[in-house]
């Protein structure tokens, strides 16, 4: 549920660099407060200017290696039933294990080959945000209740940041997906292997400076990151931060929230960070 603009704000501290021990703040934005019962949609983004741009030193060796992968796949997978059926010396039970021993050989390597690259980012963008801008948060009863639909989002609504993201990697199947992170602050370095940035498992608390007007429990949403597939121009996933707030009765809290996928986001990024020049310093 998209929410309106009241006077009166929920807010948050600045945000601290990504790779600090605790999960890095966000910046000061105002809270809507009132529901409103209609379905989100944003009219499309307007241009912003380009201050940065990173280009993946191996994206295509990996683009590469990824087709001959998917390749090798689609070919094992037509002549395996072409092998077994046709007449041969060999028995019934040797062509069906020589069949199924090379599509799973071929299967397994071609999802190693996506594990591994799918965090590589062949180009990365980095954007001023709209001057603008007026960040968006969202009140919903449910805990986990959607409140967008497959739209691409508008910068102007969700960029809560001087800067905001836009990353280039690969689905497994080799189509192109664009993550729109609009909290860049928020990205932490990674334990995951082959990977650099992931997107946090937990937001800044949420500080409360003044009472809202709700008498039962309720949580307050806010867009962190959102894949698209550049193809289809729909959003196949959405990274939110989510914290549920209990009726203060007017006085100021500290509110702990946690971050939640909503269908498939790309959540881990692998970036040569000696490639970036000073202009990425902004983000620190």
């Amino acid at each position: 549920m998209l929410l309106g603009r009241t006077a009166g704000c929920l807010r948050t501290p600045w945000a601290a660099r990504r790779t600090a021990a605790l999960p890095p703040r966000t910046p000061w934005a105002c809270v809507p407060r009132v529901l409103v019962q209609r379905a989100y949609s944003t009219p499309p983004a307007r241009s912003s200017s380009i201050v940065a741009q990173y280009i993946g030193p191996m994206r295509t060796a990996y683009y590469r290696l990824k087709l001959f992968s998917l390749s090798s796949l689609s070919v094992a997978a037509i002549f395996a039933p072409i092998f077994v059926l046709y007449p041969s010396k060999l028995e019934m039970a040797a062509r069906l294990g020589i069949s199924l021993t090379t599509v799973g050989a071929s299967s397994a390597s071609t999802a190693l080959i996506s594990w591994i690259g799918s965090p590589y980012v062949g180009h990365m963008t980095l954007r001023r945000s709209p001057p603008d801008a007026e960040p968006a948060h969202y009140l919903s009863d449910g805990i986990n209740e959607l409140v967008l639909d497959d739209t691409p989002s508008d910068p102007r609504t969700h960029a809560n940041e001087p800067y905001y993201l836009e990353i280039a990697t690969l689905s497994w199947h080799m189509r192109s997906l664009k993550t729109v992170v609009y909290s860049p602050s928020l990205l932490r370095a990674t334990t995951r292997p082959l990977a650099s940035w992931e997107l946090p498992s937990l937001p800044p608390p949420l500080l409360l400076d003044q009472g809202v007007e709700q008498t039962s429990d309720y949580t307050v949403s806010k867009l962190v990151a959102e894949t698209i597939d550049v193809n289809k121009g729909k959003v196949v996933g959405r990274w939110w931060a989510r914290w549920r707030v209990t009726p203060n009765n007017g006085e100021a809290m500290e509110f702990q929230g946690t971050c939640e996928a909503e269908n498939s986001p790309v959540r881990y990024f692998y970036v040569d960070e000696t490639k970036l020049g000073e202009e990425w310093q902004v983000l620190e």
